[in-house]
């Protein structure tokens, strides 16, 4: 059930994203891949319509048994399923964690905050960000943060922003069937020229898992949209 994006629009450098086509819910992600990839060759050199998105399930989603999180670009709704595959610690607080999907397109993560993407044109080099390293994952403050973009020329630039952190309180949380019991954070960040950006996370009350948020990945990329469905 791995889409693979392919960006039409802005996100050019995206390849191939492997639309999971809905199948019986006792179907193996393997089988939904294996079938998907096959929808598309047609779809590419003899015709046929475009595979559908899929349509998650949480029988689909017991069945899974590697953690998977559901990654949205939102300005051209490219869906795809990433998998863990690199979780350590450096020097600085909070656990990193790198998510790839099976075309190498990957995204990292420091305490469930977006610190890196690679695969994407304009992608995220590096970002600096408040974890604490101790209990709950998502922002620890608020305070500067500096991001490390790719620039067309093969250069990078810099965005340094000014951010406010807003505890919005409890949500129930709802994820294809399952509820989770969240707190809502909420970043409030500027720069000197009066842009805004706003990050949004839901912070599992039990688990202290970033559950789902919404988060800046920069001017190319826009705002990206994750949410955990398979622990």
């Amino acid at each position: 059930m791995r889409h693979l994006f392919r960006s039409i629009g802005g996100v050019a450098a995206l390849s191939l994203l492997v639309a999971c086509a809905q199948g019986p819910e006792d179907q193996s992600l393997e089988i939904e891949v294996g079938q998907v990839i096959r929808d598309q060759i047609k779809q590419r050199f003899g015709g046929g319509g475009k595979p559908q998105p899929p349509t998650l399930t949480r029988a689909l989603l017991d069945s899974i048994e590697d953690p998977h999180i559901e990654v949205v670009i939102e300005t051209e709704e490219l869906r795809d399923y990433v998998t863990l595959q690199l979780a350590r610690s450096d020097d600085l607080p909070g656990r990193i964690e790198l998510w790839r999907t099976v075309d190498n397109i990957s995204f990292g993560f420091r305490d469930g905050m977006l610190i890196s993407t690679r695969g994407l044109r304009g992608g995220m080099l590096s970002a600096a960000v408040p974890a604490d390293g101790q209990g709950a994952m998502g922002p620890a403050s608020g305070g500067a943060r500096l991001y490390e973009f790719r620039g067309d020329d093969s250069g990078s630039y810099r965005v340094r922003l000014a951010c406010d952190l807003h505890d919005q309180g409890t949500v129930a949380l709802d994820i294809v069937g399952r509820s989770y019991p969240t707190r809502y954070l909420q970043e409030r960040c500027s720069d000197d020229s009066g842009g805004e950006v706003v990050n949004d996370y839901w912070i599992d009350a039990r688990g202290g898992r970033v559950r789902q948020s919404r988060q800046w990945a920069g001017p190319s990329i826009g705002y990206i949209r994750t949410r955990q469905v398979v622990d």
